[in-house]
């Protein structure tokens, strides 16, 4: 067996366990989905019958402090008892009072007695629907405003009622005929006309108005506050103290139950988790007692690995080109565009842990008005059979096909420089990390500083001698630049060369080492590098 077979043969080996490792979680994964799946499915029934009892328990609550507010203390029973008696009398009195007024009211009709029946509905109805209101509100705010009402339109009726009376002392203040008439004299002057009536009637109207309100409502919250109180009256309130402490006990007991069916799922899965890593662990473990040496050995040189992994943590700027010059189709049907959107793609796959990745797009003004298209960090944990790491790429380049749904290559002109500008302080801002620069474009800068674009050709050392007094030729030291996508369609081979001329001398001014400048958009392995 030779050496190529050989190592052919350990490769093999060594996919075959990741493939193992890749199959054992994916397996734990389902398992472990589908007990959460089934946990969630369980508990809803018990938890809905939780939320019933819950909410009857709360309306019997809320009943007891309702009985709890009224009930009277000990040395207060006789003082409650006064209290319902009064409540009674003035709420029946004020219905009498209604039934009365109400009677005043159809009697210049002569209905008789069914005059009577209408006037006890009218003195009955209104205090019995106040009553009822109130008993199915049962809201302090309600009771409040209702009271406020009552308030308000008896002091309004009294300033009526007042002012009334000041008209008529005013009226029997005035002289109402001369104190002497003299015979022989003729007719008496005529006396000024009696206006009081016409005056105030309109105040006297509003008056009974606003009384007749007042009586109404006032019956009923009267009523209302006697049955209440008369409901309370027999109530012992340390019995209801000691009612409502267990129902605040049931209810903390109802929620406490349905918060840990709630969670029972979450639990399940970081129990299960915790118990397949722990177990693996220690089957490794079981199995490392004869190779001790070896096993601190390879530690030592993990963590060495890792320590160096941490100093080298990439930080990715990735500039695509989104001018209408790469918007053509090729002999394939697709356009130069969608080919290095799925570059980009690819690219995204092979991301290392703890990267930070960045997407510009090179429009005709890029610099003065940057696009970032894409902005994220992968995480620095791979997991322990590199699953978080996976995970974190398929959303990383999921998250940028979505995006990169809605893009279109209409940007008049190329601003190669200025997104390159914009790319160096990306880079500039992670001096510790390891920088990457990868480039997807025909590279044809295209405005009004620097034209590579309407030639036929391209004189590198003329071209750069534009750049550099012009100050566009950026700091991208340490920087590793990839070109991907440069195909120069519609283009001779000496313009080619003369583009990448020029783009070779220009990244060796800006102290960046060009790995790559090809046509093809094959994206190279991060995690190799």
């Amino acid at each position: 067996m030779n050496r190529h077979q050989e190592e052919g043969m350990q490769a093999g080996g060594a996919d075959l366990g990741e493939q193992a490792v890749e199959h054992v979680a994916q397996y734990a994964t389902e398992i472990c989905n589908y007990e959460r799946q089934r946990l969630v499915l369980t508990s809803e029934p018990r938890i809905n019958e939780l939320h019933a009892q819950g909410s009857e328990l709360t309306k019997h609550k809320r009943g007891l402090e309702d009985r709890l507010h009224f009930a009277p203390a000990p040395h207060a029973v006789k003082s409650q008892r006064r209290r319902v008696a009064y409540y009674w009398t003035t709420g029946i009195a004020l219905a009498v009072a209604a039934f009365f007024f109400a009677l005043l009211s159809f009697e210049p009709f002569r209905l008789g007695w069914k005059g009577w029946l209408y006037c006890v509905g009218v003195g009955i109805v209104t205090p019995f629907a106040v009553e009822v209101f109130l008993d199915l509100w049962k809201h302090e705010q309600v009771m409040k405003a209702v009271a406020m009402a009552v308030f308000l339109a008896a002091l309004a009726g009294g300033a009526l009622l007042a002012s009334v009376r000041g008209d008529l002392l005013a009226q029997q203040t005035q002289t109402a005929e001369a104190p002497v008439t003299i015979e022989g004299d003729g007719q008496p002057a005529a006396q000024p006309q009696n206006s009081f009536y016409d005056s105030t009637r309109k105040p006297l109207r509003i008056l009974m108005l606003l009384f007749a309100f007042a009586m109404d409502l006032g019956a009923g919250v009267a009523i209302h506050r006697a049955m209440l109180l008369g409901a309370a009256a027999g109530d012992d309130a340390e019995k209801l103290t000691e009612q409502l402490v267990d129902v605040n006990a049931r209810l903390a007991a109802i929620i406490h139950e349905i918060t840990s069916l709630t969670n029972a799922p979450a639990a399940f899965e970081a129990r299960f988790w915790r118990d397949f890593y722990g177990a693996m662990l220690r089957q490794t473990a079981r199995k490392a007692v004869t190779k001790l040496l070896a096993v601190i050995l390879c530690l030592s040189m993990v963590a060495v690995a890792s320590v160096h992994a941490v100093d080298q943590k990439l930080n990715l700027v990735v500039l695509i080109d989104l001018s209408a010059s790469v918007a053509g189709k090729g002999p394939d049907g697709k356009t130069d565009f969608e080919k290095n959107v799925a570059g980009v793609a690819r690219l995204l796959t092979s991301v290392p842990a703890g990267a930070r990745v960045t997407i510009l797009g090179i429009t005709a003004n890029s610099f003065a008005e940057p696009d970032i298209l894409l902005s994220a960090e992968i995480t620095e944990d791979p997991g322990y059979f590199g699953e978080r790491l996976a995970s974190g790429r398929r959303q990383l380049a999921s998250a940028w096909l979505k995006r990169a749904s809605q893009l279109k290559p209409t940007a008049k002109q190329t601003d190669i420089l200025g997104a390159l500008q914009l790319g160096s302080q990306l880079l500039g801002q992670t001096p510790d990390r390891k920088k990457m620069l990868l480039i997807f474009s025909d590279m044809r800068q295209a405005t009004h500083d620097l034209d590579l674009e309407s030639g036929r050709r391209i004189d590198a050392a003329s071209a750069l001698a534009q750049v550099e007094p012009k100050h566009l030729v950026v700091d991208l030291q340490g920087a590793a630049v990839t070109v991907l996508g440069a195909d120069g369609s519609g283009f001779t081979m000496t313009y080619w060369e003369g583009l990448k001329s020029f783009w070779e001398g220009y990244f060796q001014r800006a102290g960046a080492s060009l790995q790559t400048f090809s046509a093809f958009r094959a994206a190279p392995d991060l995690a190799a590098n």
